[in-house]
């Protein structure tokens, strides 16, 4: 068995190419998945598998819930705390919304975490948690997805000092990415986020996913840091 790194909400969009990109650096990843998405996890770990046999896993698991199950940690190096739920919430959300928000952003991370600690102190592993550049200004409407994932990046500084020197443990913040198909943005909007974005662009997945690997295997001397992939804009936010 291979060195191995947890990639958390790897079935589709940003992580799944980080997943990919784990892998074709040679390593094997446990693609972890909702029971939602189960279906395009089991489809990205058919292809890396037909790449490189028994290089990915599966691990079907709601991180909004206690864990129930916990795949094999012995060769464990990395871990990407990338599942996120981004939806609508405010001051009248019930109180289970803010709960779940901050179950699958933070609890359940650190849940896995306590399960892999030992291993990744064993290994001088890495952790790179994908926060969002809007924990620091946030949006309007998303109240408890800006809470939780701000107490992750804070989550990150703590971690970092508390897992020094062995461990590592970083974040990026992704500003505005490939256009989402299943909530698809209008066309004005669109222009107002590109008129914010100092490169003119949104950013892919791809360039998502080489900034987590920078982080997570190459960052040597990095830990506590929060990388923005945002084209500059949150240097412009309003």
């Amino acid at each position: 068995m291979f060195d191995t790194v947890l990639v958390t909400g790897s079935a589709k969009r940003g992580g799944a190419a980080i997943a990919r990109a784990v892998h074709d650096r040679g390593y094997c990843v446990i693609i972890h998945s909702r029971k939602g998405s189960a279906p395009e996890a089991r489809q990205l770990m058919d292809t890396l598998n037909s790449v490189r046999p028994n290089s990915a896993s599966l691990w079907i698991e709601q991180l909004s819930e206690q864990l129930q199950t916990v795949p094999d940690f012995s060769h464990l190096v990395g871990v990407v705390a990338n599942a996120s739920e981004y939806r609508h919430s405010d001051l009248n959300s019930p109180h289970s919304v803010m709960l779940e928000d901050l179950t699958t952003h933070l609890l359940g991370h650190l849940d896995i975490i306590r399960h892999c600690k030992d291993v990744l102190v064993k290994n001088n592993g890495s952790i790179v948690a994908v926060c969002d550049i809007h924990t620091d200004r946030p949006n309007k409407n998303y109240l408890t997805y800006n809470i939780s994932k701000g107490a992750l990046q804070s989550a990150v500084k703590a971690l970092a000092a508390e897992l020094a020197p062995h461990v590592r443990v970083n974040a990026v913040s992704p500003g505005a990415l490939e256009w989402p198909i299943a909530h698809p943005i209008d066309a004005q909007r669109q222009s107002e986020i590109l008129h914010s974005i100092p490169m003119g662009r949104v950013g892919t997945f791809n360039e998502l996913a080489k900034a987590v690997c920078f982080l997570l295997f190459d960052a040597t001397y990095t830990t506590g840091s929060t990388l923005n992939v945002d084209g500059g804009r949150s240097s412009f936010l309003a």
